[in-house]
């Protein structure tokens, strides 16, 4: 039993980008082909996507996570320029175990 305690002790959560929605203020703006790419492949270790956060920051989009108050879903919301715009991009989470 405490072989099995441990172990879990040892597994830590990670999430991946299961699915994007992306609405700008005139919704004439599409998602930018390396940001998409980020989000596909890129892990997190929490709901807080610091590691897509990072990315993204270094490819200049200006990212801002924007909290919110419905921690039951898994959805992040996430705010990044394009351009003179800015787009909001909601994403679905998928919750990974890994050790």
């Amino acid at each position: 039993m405490q072989l099995l305690f441990e172990k879990e002790i040892m597994m830590k959560q990670r999430y991946r980008v299961e699915a994007v929605m992306a609405s700008s203020r005139y919704n004439n703006l599409e998602v930018p082909r390396d940001v998409m790419d980020v989000l596909c492949e890129q892990d997190c270790s929490s709901l807080q996507i610091p590691e897509i956060i990072e990315r993204l920051t270094s490819l200049g989009y200006r990212p801002r996570y924007e909290a919110t108050t419905d921690t039951l879903t898994d959805i992040v919301t996430l705010w990044i320029w394009v351009g003179q715009e800015e787009m909001l991009l909601n994403c679905q989470m998928e919750s990974l175990a890994v050790h």
